[in-house]
């Protein structure tokens, strides 16, 4: 009789990836209270809205652990893209000044969000 070998082992189910069509992806106020976050297992991690704005303190895309166990530190905030074709430019990034103005509003122009 062998005994069980982790190998071996059949992989447990997949979870259910994060989706968001259009409809929250449009509307920012929908799209701003949809919040991601990824851990890398180090105490660092990345996290934001599906919005593209940055509505907290620690939201962006490296916050890293930094001094005591609970110090952090926003490494890296925020990458815009933009979609260009020919003499035409559409951001797909969305911004919230501190005046409450939106701009760009590439929000708008997201089909979907998912996140696996």
């Amino acid at each position: 009789m062998h005994g069980s070998n982790a190998k071996d082992a059949a992989p447990g189910p997949m979870p259910c990836p994060i989706r968001f069509t259009r409809a929250i992806c449009g509307d920012l106020g929908q799209a701003e209270r949809r919040e991601w976050w990824i851990a890398n297992g180090l105490g660092g991690y990345a996290g934001g809205t599906i919005a593209g704005s940055l509505t907290r303190r620690y939201h962006g895309l490296l916050i890293a652990p930094i001094g005591s166990p609970l110090g952090r530190r926003l490494i890296l905030a925020k990458a815009d893209a933009t979609l260009i074709a020919g003499d035409h430019s559409w951001p797909l990034f969305t911004n919230r000044w501190r005046s409450g103005a939106i701009a760009p509003a590439g929000h708008v122009r997201i089909g979907s969000f998912h996140l696996d």
